[in-house]
């Protein structure tokens, strides 16, 4: 079985107590709501691939890695087994997002509150890995 790595990016900002976080809707393969996430390149770090993913992704230049979050992230898919590191990464809710317009990935994006973000994601396994990052944040951040 073929496996293939890669990142997610659980991009959030603070605004006085209260935490927003960046959701990509995509129209590529499925239609739902998700994280940032992409394969780590030969030779590249996952630190360096989340961030370049939200660079390539979202636009969004500033962005910083805050934590590793517990995981991997793993799931089979069309005989390829996927192990994607996960991240939580701060950036500016103010600085504009522009979805890459060369990519067919995503068609939508949402700077969303944490209590309406596990109602949003369309996949299980990206709630589990958001309520330990919102654990951590509420203890750390």
């Amino acid at each position: 079985m073929k496996t293939k790595y890669g990142v997610t990016g659980i991009v959030f900002d603070k605004i006085d107590s209260k935490h927003y976080f960046l959701l990509l809707h995509r129209k590529l393969n499925w239609s739902g709501w998700e994280f940032v996430k992409g394969g780590v390149e030969p030779g590249e770090e996952p630190k360096d691939a989340v961030l370049r993913e939200v660079e390539e992704e979202t636009g969004l230049q500033d962005a910083e890695i805050v934590k590793k979050v517990a995981g991997p992230l793993q799931w089979l898919a069309a005989g390829t087994k996927y192990i994607y590191s996960v991240f939580l990464v701060k950036a500016d809710k103010n600085e504009p997002v522009a979805l890459a317009a060369d990519i067919v990935e995503h068609d939508g994006f949402e700077w969303v509150e944490e209590e309406k973000i596990e109602g949003m994601l369309t996949h299980e396994d990206n709630k589990i890995i958001f309520k330990k990052a919102l654990r951590w944040l509420k203890k750390n951040a």
